[in-house]
């Protein structure tokens, strides 16, 4: 939703592609009837040695020339190999590309590309929509492993079910837009725990390598804290509530300006605050009549979404 402290709310698409180009428009042209903000595309594949996968890259680039509705979104695509470029910038050294998923290299190096690009994306402030529809089922896997430790509640994990008629008429790639007459795709939300919210210091390691992230984990285990904040934020909330407890523990955060940010009014904002406080009680094991301030939202979440 966007409030004032982002008034220009920017979504990036994460696909995982292998033959067929057509997963990436007929989600993209999904997500823009819902009025999805994305702004890029990045297709995350295998090197491109292959035929059918160059040629998938190939009618995907045609497919983004030729739409009007495509010609403000950037697409680029994302080799994987086996020491990805800590950053996106063209020329960056890397590794040796990975032509196949047998090769020994290739989890740790899906992994990392993943990491690579999830991580850039957020800290230039761009949401996440990771799509697991194209490619060797390896990549979606390695992919959404990644995403568990670097993803959050304001990003989201889909996958695309094509109906099998329209799946068989569109081959790989010699149909890459739905038509109206044709059955309707549907983009399915994987469930997603992001562990970031109860294990923040995993993030570092996932900088590193997968084994480093399960080191992290075993060395440091979430505390009772982290999980409380976790079940609150992720189970026991609503999304409009969460809406007002992440706008609320902003360092300069005030009622008029939480209101305004989302549209509600000083009585709505009351009705949360209280449902909110009803939610922590619970989590934390606090007493039924214990009074809770806005002070405690901010000492137990402020890290976590402000």
């Amino acid at each position: 939703m966007p409030t004032e402290h982002d008034p220009s709310p920017r979504v990036a698409l994460i696909a995982t592609l292998g033959g067929k180009p057509q997963v990436v428009t007929f989600a993209l042209d999904e997500l823009l009837l819902r009025q999805t903000p994305i702004q890029r595309v990045y297709a995350l594949h295998l090197a491109p040695t292959d035929p059918a996968l160059q040629r998938s890259l190939d009618r995907l680039r045609q497919a983004f020339e030729q739409r009007s509705a495509y010609h403000a979104i950037k697409l680029d695509s994302v080799t994987i190999r086996e020491h990805p470029p800590d950053a996106l910038e063209r020329g960056a050294i890397a590794g040796r590309a990975i032509e196949r998923v047998d090769d020994p290299a290739a989890p740790d190096a899906i992994w990392l590309a993943a990491q690579r690009l999830i991580t850039t994306l957020k800290d230039e402030g761009f949401a996440i929509v990771l799509l697991l529809a194209g490619g060797p089922r390896l990549i979606a896997l390695q992919a959404l492993a990644a995403a568990s430790v670097l993803l959050d509640n304001q990003d989201q994990c889909l996958h695309l079910y094509t109906p099998p008629e329209l799946r068989q008429r569109a081959g790989y790639g010699e149909v890459m837009h739905r038509n109206p007459t044709d059955p309707p795709v549907r983009l399915v939300r994987v469930p997603l725990f992001p562990t970031v919210l109860i294990a923040p210091w995993l993030r570092e390691a996932a900088w590193r390598s997968p084994h480093e992230v399960l080191l992290a984990a075993r060395q440091r285990p979430p505390s009772r804290h982290d999980v409380a904040c976790a079940q609150v934020v992720l189970n026991r909330l609503s999304p409009a509530q969460r809406d007002v407890l992440r706008e609320i523990v902003r360092p300069d955060a005030d009622r008029k300006s939480v209101c305004r940010a989302l549209h509600i009014t000083s009585h709505t904002l009351d009705s949360h605050i209280k449902a909110i406080y009803r939610e922590c009680r619970t989590a934390w094991g606090l007493a039924g009549d214990q009074r809770l301030s806005l002070r405690f939202l901010h000492e137990k979440f402020s890290a976590l979404l402000g």
